[in-house]
């Protein structure tokens, strides 16, 4: 089983995986996009679940895209959700989107995790993302999508917690 939030800009998508980690106490690896301002543009970086390290993959200015840099994606992603498959069951990707669209390694990468009928991925895919990827987790019959919004947020919280203690509880590494 595999779950995938999506939704609105700012809507809290991000903030429900956090709580759902929070409440659960899974163990888990992954990777996470953090953004940073520095003046009008905002730093996309990768980093992994302690935020020791990142990486810079791209720049947006407004609401667009202005500089990708897939092979931050094709390297530094790609180790990221190796580490955390070798240690977990509990796959974490925050978040799919349409920066990564060129990085095919990474591509392949996620669709491999989603294929391991041995690990759960626990991702955040934009509602708006295009991307090949994006296409074929939303096509994707073994993945359940929520969709998040202002009035369910906090009730996703609970029933994502439930579903993902239900499916790892059998798992040997999944506290």
């Amino acid at each position: 089983m595999h779950i995938f939030i999506t939704g609105e800009k700012h809507v809290g998508k991000s903030t429900v995986i956090r709580k759902v980690l929070e409440e659960t106490s899974l163990k888990y690896g992954g990777l996470f996009s953090v953004s940073e301002f520095q003046g009008p543009d905002r730093l996309v970086y990768l980093t992994d679940e302690s935020g020791s390290e990142r990486k810079l993959c791209g720049i947006c200015s407004s609401q667009h895209v202005t500089e990708r840099r897939p092979e931050v994606f094709d390297t530094e992603g790609v180790r990221l959700l190796e580490k955390a498959a070798r240690r977990n069951s509990l796959i974490v990707i925050d978040e799919i989107g349409n920066m990564e669209s060129t990085a095919a390694v990474y591509s392949r990468t996620v669709e491999n995790l989603l294929e391991d009928a041995g690990k759960t991925v626990l991702g955040v895919i934009q509602k708006r993302a295009s991307s090949e990827l994006a296409a074929k987790i939303r096509g994707n019959a073994g993945i359940l999508m929520y969709t998040v919004t202002e009035d369910n947020r906090n009730a996703l919280v609970n029933e994502i917690s439930e579903r993902l203690i239900r499916e790892l509880c059998c798992k040997t590494d999944y506290r």
